[in-house]
Order: C-alpha cells, then sequence, then structure tokens
C-alpha cells in the first residue's frame, strides 16, 4: 500500500476542494465558535469576497486525484511561536490513517515557518486519539467545560477594569503565580509561548484585577467561551467576583473553561450550579525549525600583506 502524504494546497486547489467540502463531513477538531478558518481562506482564495485581514494560515489536503480524503487548516498564532490546527475533516466516520498523514504532513510545514509547537484541542476519549498520538502530539493539558447559569446576584465591589497593552506582561507574571510548574514548563515556559496560547483562546475581551502586588486575576471573553486566571494566593471574594463577571458579560449559552489545576474555582463554580459539559485535550507537538543548508562555496586562498 503506498504511503499517505498530505501535500500544502495552493489558492487554485480550493477550485476543487470546495465543492468537496460537504463530503468531508467528520470534523476531529473541538471547534470553536469564531474558528471558520477553512470557509475564510477558501473565500480569500477564490477571490469571491472581500474579508478583512485572517491570520497566517496553512491548508494541507490528502487526496487522490481530484477527490479529497481530508483537510486540514492551520493558523499562526500571536508572535509566530506555535501554529493550531483549527479545523481536520476527513470524508470517513473513522480513518487514522488519513488523520496522522495530515498531522504529520502539517508539523514541517509549521517548522518551515519558524513556529516551534503544533497545537490542537480535541474531546477526550475522541476515537481519533490514538492516530493523533502516532503522529507525535501528545496530550499535555486538560480543559473542564462548564455551562455558565444565569446572573446571580453580586457578591459585592468589582475589582476588575477592561485591561490594556501595558498589562500583558502583568498577565504573563500572574500565569507564572497561578499555574504549576510542571503545567507551565510545557504549555507556556516563555512570554512568547504565553503571546501565542493567549492568542489561541481567541478572547476579544479582556479584564483586570490588580492589588499593590500588581494583577492578581484575570478574566478573558471569546465568542462563546471564557477563562478565568486568579493569583493561587487569591481570595474567595475574588473568586466569586471573577464569577459575578463571568455571568455579566458571557454571550448567552456561554461556556467556561477552567484548567485541571483550577480546582478552588471548579468548587467554586459547581457551588454556584455551573453545570458540567465535558472535558478538552490540548494536544502539542514539540518542532525543531526546519533551515536550509546553505550552499558551500570553496574558499579562495589569498597571501596577506605582512606588517612590519
Amino acid at each position: 500500500m503506498p504511503e499517505l502524504v498530505a501535500e500544502p494546497l495552493s489558492p487554485i486547489d480550493a477550485a476543487t476542494l470546495w465543492p468537496q467540502l460537504r463530503r468531508l463531513s467528520t470534523e476531529i477538531v473541538a471547534t470553536r465558535s469564531g474558528e471558520n478558518l477553512l470557509v475564510s481562506s477558501g473565500l480569500a482564495a477564490t477571490g469571491l469576497t472581500n474579508l478583512p485581514p485572517i491570520p497566517r494560515t496553512v491548508v494541507l489536503g490528502l487526496r487522490r486525484g481530484l477527490s479529497y480524503r481530508g483537510v486540514l487548516v492551520g493558523r499562526e498564532l500571536e508572535g509566530g511561536a506555535a501554529w493550531e490546527a483549527v479545523s481536520l475533516r476527513i470524508a470517513r466516520d473513522k480513518d487514522d490513517d488519513a488523520v496522522t498523514a495530515l498531522l504529520e504532513g502539517a508539523a514541517p510545514e509549521v517548522a518551515r515557518r519558524s513556529g516551534h509547537a503544533l497545537i490542537m484541542r480535541c474531546p477526550e476519549g475522541s476515537t481519533h486519539g490514538p492516530a493523533i498520538r502516532r503522529a507525535g502530539l501528545m496530550a499535555g493539558r486538560i480543559e473542564r467545560l462548564f455551562a455558565v447559569p444565569r446572573r446571580h446576584g453580586s457578591s459585592g465591589g468589582d475589582p476588575f477594569r477592561v485591561a490594556t497593552r501595558t498589562d500583558k506582561n502583568s498577565i504573563f507574571r500572574l500565569y507564572c503565580r497561578a499555574v504549576p510548574e510542571h503545567i507551565r514548563r510545557n504549555e507556556a515556559p516563555t512570554l512568547q509561548d504565553w503571546r501565542a496560547l493567549l492568542d489561541s483562546f481567541d478572547v476579544d475581551r479582556e479584564f483586570v484585577a490588580e492589588n499593590e502586588r500588581g494583577i492578581e486575576g484575570w478574566v478573558g471573553f471569546a465568542e462563546r467561551e471564557c477563562r478565568v486566571l486568579v493569583d493561587s494566593a487569591a481570595s474567595a471574594d475574588l473568586l466569586d467576583q471573577a464569577l459575578d463577571l463571568v455571568e455579566t458579560h458571557v454571550h448567552r449559552h456561554g461556556t467556561l473553561v477552567l484548567g485541571e489545576d483550577q480546582v478552588d474555582l471548579e468548587r467554586r463554580a459547581d457551588d454556584r450550579g455551573y453545570s458540567p459539559l465535558g472535558v478538552r485535550l490540548v494536544y502539542t507537538r514539540r518542532l525543531a525549525l526546519l533551515n536550509p543548508l546553505k550552499e558551500g562555496v570553496p574558499a579562495v586562498e589569498r597571501v596577506m600583506p605582512q606588517i612590519t
């Protein structure tokens, strides 16, 4: 059986992909609202519509002739440190060879573009897990999803304000205090990695709470999801105030995403009636940069004048 190889698709290939898109009906990535880059990049490539600037993307297809067996779309995260597979679609309900080939094909494309990590999110217990791991991606983070209930009464006071660009470094320092080192080492050990991780959250509104020591709480809102970071030494009042903010600003049918290390916040959310929706795994593959070898040129021997 010939080896399966996923190939990057050119804009011209879009003409053969989009008519078959309905056949690629099995989505493997745990999709989130706003991640429509597969359609957006296709429309931009074909020139059918004028779109706002979209992130730098790579599209790979697995095909035989003009028939597609699967397609993967990846986007560059802020800073270029990492890329995220935002869509991986296959024609069959289960096709491990196609999943592995697409992810293996994406890795060198990301490395060629100076990325050193490829991440993707997938539901826990997915039947595609073995194929994902076979491509070199390992689950390094657990995300627990909770349905946000209707707003409770206020816990009193609101220490949160709208975050500004000058808060970026302080939020990273909060992340370093709030997240255990064994998780942070694999997830975002540097500020550049944190910028990429934050971009993968897709947040478009951010709020921070600060005290005399700096920022002690952060809440970020995406189109349907929201995330919370609080200092490990934060008071119970701050946890309640963060959840008050979530219930005030989250969209209808919004989802709160918590990491496996946020036990206190998870317990407080459970007391307030947040319903568990499921668990998502964040897979990561670390990459080496692909730098093409420079062509060697023989040196010309020259006699250097001696200074006397």
